[in-house]
């Protein structure tokens, strides 16, 4: 089973995340400055773990994070090209969405996309303890595709392999660890035959 991050990997999020986040902060009396990345060196990168470092009550933040965002699912766009790259792996590979988002707010996301029907587990943040966790409930999970650190270290902790992107999230500096860094979506199913064949 190949899985895959969501925000920064599948979706291209960050934009919604951004704002939600300023609202969410902003509601417990905290104005990020513009230029705050806030998302940027997050370890994990959970909104439970932000609001913790921003010194915000975490269960009100995340909470609150998720319903900002939950009613724009099906307008953020997916990553040029990875639809046609999931199912294309899809025919080779089970696909698995491992999340600190929540599973209805994937699931919504996928629908909208018409993608729901190439991955045989969601695990959004509300069905799972942490990433690491979620790889060791699936059946023989083979790879972990992220744009964090938080991913690259649940890959390590499951003993699968790791498989940074760079048009996600968090830069280079934060992938470094991974077992492989690939620039583009059309660079993944080479690399996950290479590593696994043609399942």
């Amino acid at each position: 089973m190949i899985c895959f991050d969501f925000d920064g990997v599948i979706a291209d999020s960050l934009p919604l995340w951004e704002k939600s986040c300023r609202q969410a902060a902003a509601e417990q009396g905290l104005t990020l400055p513009p230029e705050m990345r806030p998302f940027s060196r997050l370890d994990p990168l959970t909104f439970v773990q932000l609001a913790q470092d921003l010194g915000l009550h975490p269960q009100t933040f995340n909470n609150r994070m998720a319903e900002l965002a939950q009613a724009h699912a099906s307008d953020i766009a997916v990553f040029p090209a990875m639809a046609e790259v999931l199912a294309q792996l899809a025919s080779r590979h089970s696909l698995a969405v491992i999340s600190a988002s929540r599973s209805a707010f994937i699931e919504r996301f996928l629908s909208a996309h018409g993608l729901s029907v190439l991955f045989s587990e969601i695990l959004g943040g509300d069905r799972h303890q942490g990433k690491a966790a979620a790889l060791l409930s699936l059946p023989s999970p083979r790879a972990m595709i992220g744009d964090a650190k938080s991913d690259i270290d649940a890959a390590r902790k499951a003993g699968v392999a790791s498989i940074a992107v760079t048009w996600g999230w968090q830069g280079p500096e934060m992938l470094a660890k991974a077992n492989y860094v690939v620039q583009t979506p059309e660079a993944l199913p080479g690399i996950i035959d290479s590593m696994f064949g043609q399942a």
